[in-house]
């Protein structure tokens, strides 16, 4: 497991090394420092910088400094098929004094990123509390085995969400209409047989874990479930392509990565030692 730990000079550099720091210390993880400068006369006073902080990381990482445009010389770094998740910050940009957004830079590498991409939001670099959405059966299992994998390795608990189809609006306030996870579980539904097979997995790796079922617009219920809810980590899947050798976010997962006010983890392969 080897996580590309990408880092600006920006006010959001130190939250990303401290999340990198405890992901990649969970996953026991290989670390390699990465950052572009615009040209090379920068190169020696940012190597003494990211010498300092390689100190307090919890192993010693391996140092390398790029120059040019930052979105191509880390898609290209990643291109060197060594990596298996890429640490980024969230380099924001606010369209609303209430909205900030992931600037377009870090959207463009997202999207185009070989592998699982962790966005680093916020101060907040401890790992409690996971969140991880299941879209249903024709969703992969990478995100929830990756979210397994870290609870295993550490104290987190986990939750795993799914968001059911919205209650028609003349049902809206009757609760005996609204279907409850026990009424679905006891179906032969795929969604149900789907959340079966997702209860037997958290099971098995006996971890502290619950399944939670809210009904509604994707986005809206995940957002609101985390306003509600002291959750540290978000993590969500992409698809992949068959006619094409890529990962494919969906409009939920683009909006997520945007708007999720945690720490979001965008899972496009199985996350392992």
């Amino acid at each position: 497991m080897h996580n590309l730990l990408s880092i600006t000079q920006s006010p959001h550099s130190q939250s990303t090394i401290n999340l990198g720091n405890t992901i990649s210390s969970i996953l026991k993880a290989e670390i390699t420092l990465f950052t572009v400068c615009k040209n090379s006369d920068d190169n020696n006073d940012v190597y003494t910088e990211l010498n300092k902080t390689a100190n307090s990381l919890y192993q010693s990482p391996t140092i390398k400094i790029a120059n040019g445009n930052p979105e191509i010389e880390i898609l290209k770094e990643l291109k060197s098929n060594r990596y298996q998740l890429l640490t980024i910050g969230e380099r924001s940009h606010v369209t609303h004094p209430s909205e900030v957004l992931l600037g377009d830079t870090t959207n463009r590498i997202v999207k185009n990123s070989p592998i699982s991409v962790l966005i680093a939001k916020g101060n907040n670099h401890s790992i409690r509390n996971i969140l991880v959405c299941t879209s249903g059966p024709q969703c992969n299992l990478e995100a929830i085995n990756a979210s397994i994998h870290m609870c295993q390795h550490s104290q987190a608990t986990l939750t795993l969400l799914h968001v059911g189809n919205p209650i028609p609006s003349m049902y809206t306030g009757l609760t005996q209409i609204g279907e409850t996870l026990a009424d679905l579980l006891k179906t032969d539904t795929p969604t149900a047989m789907h959340l079966r097979n997702c209860a037997n997995l958290l099971d098995e790796a006996q971890i502290k874990g619950e399944i939670e079922l809210r009904h509604g617009t994707p986005t809206e219920e995940i957002l609101r479930d985390i306003e509600q809810n002291n959750y540290d980590l978000l993590v969500i899947g992409a698809s992949q392509s068959n006619t094409i050798n890529k990962f494919l976010l969906d409009d939920v997962s683009i909006k997520l990565a945007n708007h999720s006010p945690i720490s979001t983890l965008i899972v496009k392969n199985f996350i392992d030692n």
